[in-house]
């Protein structure tokens, strides 16, 4: 009920000022309406706050008289009595804003000199507020029609987007059953190559195994005949050296020999003829065929201008040096002597010279040149290739088994490389399949593509399902800043946002990561790229399998 004034003239100034400030109480304490809802009330909690009875504290804890309701003084622990002052710090104060969004503040904001209603309802007295709410409105207005045609033109390509990745998935599984059927093919093709391969082998194997029994006993042999002819070669030195015929040699007995002037002075020194006495002042024949020839037999060669020493490095070769009785000897080599035509004939032998630069010719001593001479043709030296073939050679049967398991072979490895081939394919195929592309396949059509955006200073790419990286935009290498991982969005929208970890490492950090949000959008796009925390990357994306469905109403503002 609201109560009314009047004024005479008689009342003067004072009774001006004593109504307004009546009125002034009257509108801070209520909406001036009807049913003087208190001020700070919704329309929806009127029936409460009843001036006609007893105020109860909403959490009823007391019953107050109302006109202790925005008295301004908090008097309800839960501040439900000053609903329209800043009395109470728990309390809150309702926006009516008419024209647009109705809502709560928070007591403390009331009459503070700051309008936080769009119209002006929490502050009174000095303070004057403008009442915004419908040019608010408005633009609400505007933004939401334009957010419902972004969400309605989004779900429509979302719908695209899912008609397309249910396409996808069925081509991969058809792709999938295709496979299948073509590797049980090619595994059956296998088998069967591999059992004519086992077969052909058998025989070869048998026959392979002859051959090399054969080859081990004629090896035998020739090692046989090989330490013979050393041995008689080794013999028949040692007769030559033995003057004396006592079956050992001596010092005197070496330097009757010019082949053993190693510094080719013209004579055979002592620490030379002891050098080839093992620096003993004679040696056995047991001895010599043991040791002693393999260390005259060089000098023996040189002479006749047969022996070549191995040079490992032309510029950096070096005499090599002996020793006898702590001094280094030094071996050079002499220019070789001219043979007449006699030695010529004789080339088959060893020549040898004695103290006197007679001549001795031992039979047998050098007959592995000529072995080696019979490789040469009279253009040149016959080939290795040549000589490996026709070591290689088997006889015609033999032949025929080997070049029937190679065949077999051959055969069984394009088998088994084609059976693995496809192997490999089913398994990428497979990880495809694996994928979540959400509950009605709308992501699948991101499958395979890659977006950029470009700062100022790196090139940033997502590959969905795949990869995210980071490039300078100055030249230099990719960083991975992750691999697909998994949905990380919440449990009722789980299809917001992608994680990408197991990126490179960070210098004295953590491995990289990047989160991809997931917005509504009429385009598949990315939008911009943070880094919130090192190492850890933030990347925008909007797509219009994020828009959801729109619903069938309005909202009032």
């Amino acid at each position: 009920m609201l109560t009314s004034f009047s004024i005479s003239p008689c009342m003067g100034k004072v009774n001006s000022l004593s109504f307004l400030f009546v009125f002034s109480v009257l509108s801070n304490r209520f909406v001036i309406s009807d049913n003087l809802t208190p001020r700070g009330v919704p329309l929806s909690r009127a029936a409460l706050y009843d001036p006609q009875k007893d105020f109860s504290c909403l959490d009823g804890s007391k019953l107050i008289p109302f006109s202790m309701v925005n008295d301004d003084y908090c008097d309800c622990p839960d501040g439900s009595d000053e609903p329209g002052t800043s009395a109470c710090s728990r309390g809150s104060f309702f926006c009516q804003n008419a024209g647009f969004v109705a809502g709560y503040i928070p007591s403390s904001r009331v009459n503070d000199h700051i309008c936080d209603c769009c119209d002006g309802s929490d502050e009174s007295g000095t303070v004057q507020c403008s009442n915004t709410c419908d040019e608010l409105g408005r633009a609400a207005r505007e933004e939401g029609e334009r957010l419902a045609k972004l969400l309605k033109d989004g779900y429509q390509k979302r719908v695209e987007m899912a008609s397309s990745g249910k396409e996808f998935r069925k081509s991969k599984d058809e792709e999938k059953a295709k496979l299948e059927v073509e590797r049980q093919r090619l595994e059956i093709i296998k088998t069967e190559k591999e059992r004519i391969k086992e077969e052909v082998e058998a025989p070869e194997k048998e026959a392979l195994e002859r051959y090399r029994l054969i080859e081990e006993e004629k090896q035998k042999l020739l090692n046989a005949a090989e330490e013979a002819k050393a041995a008689s070669e080794a013999e028949n030195m040692f007769i030559l050296l033995d003057s004396n015929g006592d079956g050992k040699l001596t010092k005197d007995e070496i330097k009757t020999r010019q082949t053993f002037d190693k510094n080719k002075d013209g004579e055979v020194s002592d620490d030379e003829a002891l050098f080839f006495l093992n620096m003993e002042e004679e040696m056995s024949k047991e001895d010599f065929l043991t040791t002693g020839w393999m260390m005259a037999k060089p000098f023996f060669l040189m002479d006749q201008g047969m022996f070549q020493p191995p040079i490992e490095d032309q510029e950096e070769e070096q005499e090599p040096s002996l020793m006898s009785g702590g001094q280094p000897i030094t071996v050079t080599e002499a220019p070789l002597k001219e043979l007449t035509e006699e030695e010529i004939q004789a080339q088959g032998d060893h020549v040898s010279y004695n103290a006197a630069g007679e001549k001795e010719i031992i039979p047998g001593v050098v007959e592995e040149q000529e072995e080696e001479e019979e490789l040469y043709e009279e253009d040149g030296p016959a080939s290795v290739e040549d000589v490996k073939v026709e070591e290689s050679k088997y006889d015609e049967a033999t032949q025929q088994l080997i070049d029937a398991a190679e065949k077999a072979r051959s055969e069984f490895n394009e088998a088994d490389k084609s059976v693995r081939d496809i192997v490999h394919q089913l398994e990428e195929l497979n990880d495809v399949l694996n994928l979540d592309f959400g509950d009605d396949e709308r992501f699948a059509p991101l499958h395979g593509q890659c977006f950029d955006f470009e700062d100022r200073e790196y090139v940033y790419t997502l590959c969905p399902f795949k990869s995210a990286t980071q490039k300078p935009r100055n030249g230099g290498g990719e960083v991975n800043l992750g691999k697909w991982g998994s949905w990380t969005g919440p449990e009722d929208n789980k299809y917001t946002e992608m994680f990408y970890d197991r990126g490179q490492n960070c210098w004295n950090g953590p491995n990289r990561s990047a989160r991809v949000k997931i917005a509504c959008g009429t385009e598949n796009r990315l939008t911009g790229v943070s880094e919130p925390s090192r190492c850890e990357y933030q990347y925008e994306y909007i797509s219009p399998a994020a828009c959801s469905q729109p619903h069938h109403g309005h909202d009032e503002l």
